[in-house]
């Protein structure tokens, strides 16, 4: 089967340019459109399209007929930075906030729809990617049809184990806010993906959870989506700091950043065992709140990380295509 892929840019309502990699079947195909968003420091390609067996859920959806669209987010990736991003790290307010990216997200969305006929799309998201998804689908629910949120966080439960240490993650003077040492962007080293992918995997040995090569490839893009990731030792790709400040005040306080109860879409929820991002009592909050939703699934899949997408076929992978494809119609 052809698999066709097309990188390009669209322009948000905002005048920034963000950046797209179409993955589609080369016959024409009416099963849902999907866009496919990114969480909080980590760009598009580097989740969605490695170039390894099993790398590649836009390749897989494809396959089975639905044309992905993967965005990054403005900030990231292969996407137009904000000018700071191009001077040291500042303690200053964390640049590109969740709200900024539902304008990219329509952008995606938008073309999406022209491209494939289609007045509606789904969108899969990541984290706090997921978050956003919910967002835009409460702000524009005539343009979406089906919303993933893969280790979702929504704020309707405080205490997220993740920011248990207020005295690290809160502002000393205004608590609601990302303490300034974060910076308004920030510096990745590799070591931190693999660090945090290791200590979800519950046995001593990793690779036979995880292909090697997967982790490699991952890095490797990460390093890809900055072009000046190899001129730091070591190397290091940027993020922006405001999906990391809206996950402080959702996980820490509790702070909704929309309201569930706006979206109308069928809604699929992917909650890991092993993710501690996505915590039950929050997912409880989510589920109540979506009341009019058209439909609402919740999968909690057994002894799985939030990396089930790239971890090995038997720890999760297989079973989310599937899951996946007859969500998706």
């Amino acid at each position: 089967m052809e698999i066709d892929r097309k990188d390009f840019t669209v322009e948000t309502a905002d005048g920034v340019t963000v950046a797209i990699r179409e993955v589609r079947r080369r016959d024409a195909s009416t099963r849902t459109p999907m866009v496919l968003l990114h969480g909080t420091s980590i760009p598009g390609l580097s989740e969605f399209d490695l170039p390894v067996p099993g790398g590649s859920l836009a390749e897989d959806l494809a396959a089975r007929g639905h044309v992905c669209y993967i965005l990054d987010a403005r900030g990231f990736g292969r996407s137009e930075r904000p000018a700071a991003m191009a001077d040291p790290p500042t303690a200053t307010a964390p640049l590109v906030r969740t709200i900024e990216i539902t304008r990219d997200l329509e952008a995606a969305v938008d073309h999406l729809r022209v491209a494939t006929g289609q007045e509606q799309v789904g969108v899969l998201g990541w984290g706090i990617g997921a978050t956003c998804a919910g967002m835009f689908a409460a702000l524009r629910p005539e343009k979406i049809s089906h919303l993933v949120f893969y280790a979702v966080v929504y704020g309707g439960a405080a205490g997220n184990p993740l920011f248990r240490d207020s005295a690290r993650w809160d502002d000393p003077d205004h608590p609601y806010r990302l303490n300034p040492v974060f910076g308004n962007y920030k510096f990745n080293e590799l070591s931190a993906l693999e660090a945090h992918w290791n200590n979800l995997i519950p046995v001593e040995d990793k690779d036979s959870w995880r292909d090697p090569a997967m982790l490699a490839a991952f890095q490797e893009a990460l390093l890809d989506g900055d072009p000046t990731s190899r001129d730091r030792t070591p190397p290091s790709y940027r993020s922006p700091n405001g999906m990391l400040a809206d996950l402080h005040l959702m996980g820490g306080h509790g702070q909704r950043l929309f309201h569930a109860s706006q979206i109308y879409a069928k809604v699929l929820i992917v909650n890991p065992e092993y993710d501690e991002l996505s915590q039950k009592p929050d997912i409880d909050v989510l589920m109540e709140d979506l009341c009019h939703a058209e439909e609402v699934v919740l999968w909690e899949p057994e002894n799985a990380t939030q990396y089930l997408l790239l971890d090995r076929p038997e720890h999760g992978r297989d079973e989310l295509l599937v899951r996946l494809d007859g969500f998706l119609g």
